[in-house]
């Protein structure tokens, strides 16, 4: 079985779209069509029921992506690490991360490696949900906080500092606060996970002993950047990683709450469908952020 065909195959079935994944490989429809008869033929199985308006998968196909993607993964990882001593990294990288950390922190680190290995091609998909990585085809996921799908492997890269903080014209109008307790009357900008709404804050004492304090207010997001809009824009006290707030705390438009409460610490990983299957430049780039991520974070 040729695996460029199963590569391609795969694209369009996450697509749902020849032409669009002819559009992706800078490849003509009629090159794209010609792939997946080809595969077929050699299968001798039907992958998709077509219609003018449709493409699906069918039973046949959907078995293949389960049960035939490691092994491919698998052939292309032995390959491509077998070849790599003293060579340039090239090829492509398929990785995720959250749009609000990309563009804060990750694309200029992922700029740097890439720099380092001019051929090396990286496809990054900016979504804030936690998308299938073995369904999407991604090679590496950056994800922070709590992990909640355990049959991935996940790697510790960094600790993500957090802490309150809210604008001058909230305090202004408001107070600031001087105790977990007071946090109860005031108004907090709650964020919704896809797990739930984050209305109970966790934090150390002075002596490193845990608390908790459930919060309220009237604005509620999923969104962390609209958490962050809504503290500017006065209307309450947030709860945020250091490095999304750390420019608007250095000009003075967020002010830091309750300086003596340390919010508790999440974490960031670097998240891979499987251990025994990783191409070694994406072993490389984990090995990259990590390195890089540890040197930047500094907080306290």
């Amino acid at each position: 079985m040729n695996t460029e065909d199963f590569q391609f195959f795969l694209r369009v079935a996450n697509l749902g779209s020849i032409s669009q994944a002819a559009k992706e490989a800078n490849i003509a429809v009629s090159v794209a069509s010609q792939k997946i008869r080809r595969l077929e033929t050699q299968l001798k199985l039907r992958l998709f029921h077509r219609t003018t308006r449709k493409l699906s998968l069918t039973e046949e196909a959907k078995i293949l992506i389960e049960q035939g993607t490691p092994f491919i993964k698998g052939l292309q990882t032995l390959a491509e690490n077998l070849k790599h001593n003293d060579q340039q990294l090239s090829g492509i990288i398929h990785m995720t991360a959250s749009a609000i950390f990309a563009t804060h922190v990750l694309i200029p680190a992922i700029a740097k490696f890439m720099k380092q290995h001019p051929e090396l091609r990286i496809h990054l998909d900016l979504n804030d949900q936690n998308i299938n990585l073995i369904e999407r085809g991604m090679n590496l996921a950056i994800r922070i906080g709590q992990l909640q799908d355990s049959s991935l492997v996940a790697k510790r890269l960094c600790k993500n500092p957090r802490l309150l903080c809210a604008a001058p014209e909230y305090i202004d109008k408001f107070g600031t606060p001087t105790s977990l307790e007071d946090l109860k009357q005031h108004q907090c900008i709650v964020q919704h996970h896809q797990h739930g709404i984050s209305d109970t804050w966790f934090f150390e004492d002075i002596e490193g002993k845990p608390q908790s304090v459930e919060v309220s207010g009237n604005f509620i997001t999923n969104s962390g950047e609209g958490v962050r809009q809504a503290a500017l824009a006065g209307l309450g006290i947030s709860n945020h990683s250091f490095w999304h707030v750390q420019e608007d705390l250095t000009q003075g438009k967020l002010l830091q709450i309750l300086p003596n409460y340390t919010v508790r610490t999440t974490q960031i990983y670097a998240v891979i469908p499987d251990k025994n299957f990783t191409p070694y430049k994406v072993k490389l780039l984990i090995e990259y952020l990590e390195v890089y991520l540890q040197s930047h974070f500094r907080y306290k």
